[in-house]
C-alpha cells in the first residue's frame, strides 16, 4: 500500500469515528434531558402516592380512634352499672340478697356490640409493625361485643322471670319487698341459677374489659405518632382507676328483695 492510499484510508475512518462520535453524542444530548424529566416525573408520582398512601392511612387511623371511644365509653358505662348495682349486696341488710336481685335492666346498649374493626383498619397497625397492639384491639371489640351480648340476654331473661316471678308486694322507695317461702324460692331456681351465672361471669368479665381499654387507650397514640413520624396524632384518654370509682354512685335499683326466709 503506497502512501497516498494509507491516507484516503485514514481520511475515510477519521469520517467515519466522527459521524460515530457525532450520533452518539447526539443521542447523549437529546436521552439524557428526557431521561432526567422521566426520572423526576417517576419522583414526583411515587410522592404523590406516598403522600395520597399516608392520607389514607391517617384517614384510616381515625376511623379506628372514632370507633375505639364508642367501645371505651360503652365499657365503662356497663362496666359503672354493672359495678354500682353489685356492691348493694355489700350494704347493710343486702347479704341476702342475689346477683339478680340487684343487676337490673338497662336501656341504651343495643347497637354498641356491632363496632368492629375492618380488614383495611387493622392493615394500618400491621403496617406499622405493631401486631401485639393489632391484636389487643381485635379483642377488645371482642370482648365488648360479648360483654353486651351477654347483658342483653342477661335483660331478656330477667324481663321473662318478672313475667312469671314473685311480685313485690311492699316497695321502700325503689325497693320492692315480698314475702316468699324457701320451698318457692326452690321452685325459682331454674330461672335465678342462670341468672346469676350471667351475672356473676359478666361482673368479673368487665374487669379485663376495662384493663385492655386502659392499656388500648394508652398505647394508640404512642403508636400512630411513632408511625406517622409526628409528635402527636391522637391520644385517647382513659379514666383512673379513683375516676371510674367516683362514677360509680350507689344508687337502689328496682330490685326485689326476698325477706321472711
Amino acid at each position: 500500500m503506497d502512501i497516498g492510499e494509507a491516507c484516503k484510508q485514514l481520511v475515510d475512518s477519521s469520517d467515519l469515528v466522527s459521524a460515530i462520535v457525532g450520533g452518539i453524542l447526539g443521542a447523549l444530548a437529546g436521552g439524557v434531558p428526557a431521561w432526567l424529566l422521566a426520572r423526576r416525573q417517576s419522583d414526583e408520582t411515587l410522592r404523590r402516592d406516598q403522600e395520597q398512601r399516608v392520607r389514607a392511612e391517617k384517614a384510616l387511623a381515625f376511623s379506628v380512634s372514632v370507633k375505639l371511644i364508642t367501645i371505651i365509653n360503652s365499657t365503662i358505662n356497663l362496666t359503672n352499672h354493672v359495678k354500682t348495682c353489685m356492691a348493694l349486696r355489700e350494704m347493710p341488710g343486702n347479704s341476702q340478697m342475689q346477683p339478680w336481685q340487684v343487676l337490673i335492666p338497662m336501656i341504651g346498649f343495643s347497637d354498641e356490640g356491632s363496632v368492629r374493626f375492618t380488614p383495611e383498619e387493622m392493615a394500618v397497625f400491621a403496617a406499622a409493625q405493631e401486631p401485639t397492639f393489632m391484636q389487643d384491639m381485635m379483642l377488645l371489640a371482642n370482648r365488648h361485643a360479648a360483654s353486651i351480648a351477654a347483658f342483653l340476654e342477661y335483660c331478656s331473661m330477667r324481663r321473662q322471670f318478672a313475667e312469671i316471678g314473685p311480685k313485690p308486694e311492699s316497695f321502700n322507695g325503689p325497693i320492692g319487698t315480698m314475702m316468699v317461702t324457701l320451698a318457692e324460692m326452690e321452685q325459682y331456681k331454674a330461672y335465678t341459677i342462670p341468672l346469676n351465672d350471667v351475672a356473676l361471669g359478666l361482673d368479673s368479665g368487665l374487669d379485663e374489659d376495662v384493663r385492655l381499654a386502659r392499656r388500648v387507650a394508652q398505647e394508640f397514640g404512642k403508636v400512630t405518632a411513632r408511625y406517622f413520624k409526628l409528635d402527636k396524632f391522637i391520644n385517647i384518654s382513659f379514666p383512673s382507676e379513683a375516676e371510674l370509682a367516683a362514677k360509680r354512685i350507689a344508687r337502689y335499683p328496682t330490685a326485689m328483695s326476698a325477706q321472711g326466709l
